[in-house]
């Protein structure tokens, strides 16, 4: 599908947020290896989800929808069965890394794969071959290149082990496969990168009560006394928080607007809600009064932005930029370059078609508003990522003439009510199979 988009202004109204797609896996991963039955809440219901519960249920989960968006989840104890068939997770980085760390707690032969930006471009996974060796993993990769499809066999059961920690994604896997361990591990980590991500998986750790050490709080030494399986808990997930970027960044650029988000949860441990101290960093105008944030047009001035903690949001904040008096500066952002796409590379490229003056670093980008350009509308390719189609959407509302996305089917991943609802806030945006 693609998405039309047209010049737009006075956007009003509330964007309703999407449920959170990352506290939804750590809640199914951890109550299908709990002891006993828990209920996991209106989680976020997409393909990611399903093919999710599909696998725990292949590792030996009992997953039943018992109302509507209640499940009920009755886990293995710890006890895994081999899955029956090959585990696809499709193009999801996230159910990658956990699923791998679930095959490494397994003590039988475990099968994954997912699709092509999965088995090329998710070089990070290469850090796993370190700790699995050290800590008795047996895992190999059928096409001798440190990435899918993975054959893996489990399990981790005490030990010591040292990992490059520069992406989070490798790090889930081995944390996870430790943490369920009966006897004690230590993971020394270099490098650690992306803390705010791995604190969120910890936070669910706590939630359940298994036993971990973050020596220091620095990411580097983790320590685990061996613990019994994870307790049963009842848990609604709250909104997603790498979702409210893209409505206030829309109402910040457009002239004569104002849209609003509701019910974000700021004591929510995740990462990429630091994107609003970025964007007013900016010159943003949000305010945030309780569970309500609300932005307006607003000038922006460019910044040097650290994306470690969300490096999700790099397409939003080089968009951002495109409409910044001055020189901006994304770094510390190398694993933009392992997600769907490399999303490095991709926002300098599709962004360049709009006429921004852009330069692509190892780790972040330059974007240089000199006052010599301005965006244009042109199609551009959404590389079959959904942040990507979400931020040249926005790109697109400052644009005379039609911009055109492609890969806009993709948006459901993550945000199904993002095209609705800023068509409703006033987007001239126009959704059309092609």
């Amino acid at each position: 599908m693609i998405l039309k988009v047209k010049k737009s202004s006075s956007l009003r109204g509330e964007v309703i947020m999407p449920v959170s797609k990352t506290h939804s896996f750590r809640a199914l991963i951890l109550a299908s290896m709990a002891n006993g039955t828990t209920f996991v809440r209106n989680p976020k219901l997409s393909n990611d989800w399903h093919e999710a519960v599909k696998a725990m249920r292949m590792f030996g989960a009992k997953i039943d929808e018992i109302d509507s968006g209640v499940f009920r989840i009755v886990g293995v104890s710890g006890r895994l069965k081999t899955p029956a068939d090959v585990i696809d997770v499709g193009n999801s980085g996230t159910m990658l890394f956990f699923m791998i760390g679930i095959a490494a707690a397994c003590p039988s032969w475990s099968v994954i794969t997912g699709d092509e930006s999965i088995r090329t471009l998710r070089k990070i996974s290469r850090n796993l071959f370190e700790p699995f060796k050290e800590l008795g993993v047996q895992i190999i990769s059928t096409k001798n290149d440190g990435m899918a499809p993975f054959l893996i066999k489990g399990k981790v059961d005490g030990g010591t082990a040292h990992m490059d920690g520069i992406g989070c994604q490798p790090v889930f896997s081995v944390l996870i496969a430790s943490v369920f361990s009966r006897r004690p591990v230590e993971i020394f980590v270099r490098n650690p990168g992306e803390k705010a991500y791995i604190d969120l998986l910890l936070f669910w750790f706590n939630k359940v009560g298994l036993k971990f050490e973050n020596v220091g709080n620095k990411h580097e030494h983790y320590k685990f006394p061996g613990n019994e399986p994870p307790k049963p808990f009842d848990a609604t997930i709250p909104f997603e928080w790498s979702a409210p970027g893209y409505p206030l960044l829309a109402a910040t650029i457009s002239p004569n607007s104002e849209l609003k988000v509701r019910g974000m949860d700021l004591d929510d441990p995740y990462g990429d809600k630091q994107v609003i101290d970025v964007l007013k960093k900016m010159g943003a105008d949000i305010k945030v009064d309780k569970n309500c944030l609300t932005a307006r047009t607003s000038q922006l001035r460019g910044v040097e932005a650290d994306m470690n903690a969300m490096p999700d949001q790099v397409p939003t904040i080089a968009v951002a930029a495109c409409f910044a008096k001055g020189k901006t500066i994304i770094k510390n952002a190398l694993t933009a370059r392992w997600k769907e796409c490399d999303r490095i590379s991709a926002v300098a490229s599709e962004l360049k078609k709009m006429g921004a003056k852009i330069a692509e670093k190892k780790d972040g980008l330059i974007i240089n508003q000199d006052g010599s350009w301005r965006l244009k509308a042109a199609k551009v390719d959404g590389h079959k990522d959904h942040r990507m189609v979400m931020a040249l959407a926005l790109a697109g509302l400052r644009c005379e003439g039609e911009t055109i996305v492609t890969d806009a089917q993709y948006v459901e991943k993550s945000f199904e009510g993002f095209i609705p609802g800023m068509k409703e806030a006033g987007a001239n945006f126009e959704l059309v199979n092609n």
